[in-house]
């Protein structure tokens, strides 16, 4: 029982290892407000490739991959007012199935959009869809309420292929 205790969690412990995506950055690429569709740089001298996967009124979601390998290594939002970053969260993955897996916006939930990416698995790498959700709230005042921005949600998917 032991011996199978301590293979469980070596294996465990060997795919979080082989899994895992780099850490996400520090802050945003400085072109999150004015780029669109995709655009590659180098940054720290390694080559990245940034996708814009929608705008919701003036937040923009972006996935980032390595240049050359297409894995991913980030996910951010940024809130822009004019070409300028105002505010910038990194997106880190909160859902691997159920709801944030579909397309279907509600009044809490709006779908933003889908980029497919990379994940380094031996013996060849895994694609997942990247699923990213605008998350608002309800907030009422008297008899009047309105959905305000809350967060924003990301789920890595399996691809629908």
């Amino acid at each position: 029982m032991r011996l199978r205790i301590a293979l469980v969690a070596a294996v465990a412990a060997l795919g979080s290892v082989l899994v895992a995506p780099a850490a996400a950055n520090a802050a945003p690429d400085d072109l999150a407000c004015s780029a669109a569709g995709s655009y590659s740089r180098y940054v720290g001298g390694t080559p990245k490739t940034f996708w814009l996967v929608g705008t919701v009124g003036s937040y923009r979601y972006w996935q980032v991959v390595g240049g050359t390998t297409g894995y991913y290594q980030s996910s951010y939002v940024v809130r822009c007012s004019g070409g300028a970053i105002t505010s910038s969260t990194d997106l880190a993955v909160t859902a691997t199935g159920g709801d944030r897996c579909g397309t279907t916006t509600t009044s809490q939930y709006r779908y933003v959009g889908t980029q497919a990416a990379l994940l380094p698995y031996l013996p060849f790498p895994l694609e997942y869809d990247y699923r990213y959700w605008h998350v608002y709230r309800w907030v009422s005042s008297g008899f009047f309420g309105l959905w305000t921005y809350d967060h924003s949600e990301l789920a890595q998917c399996p691809t629908a292929g």
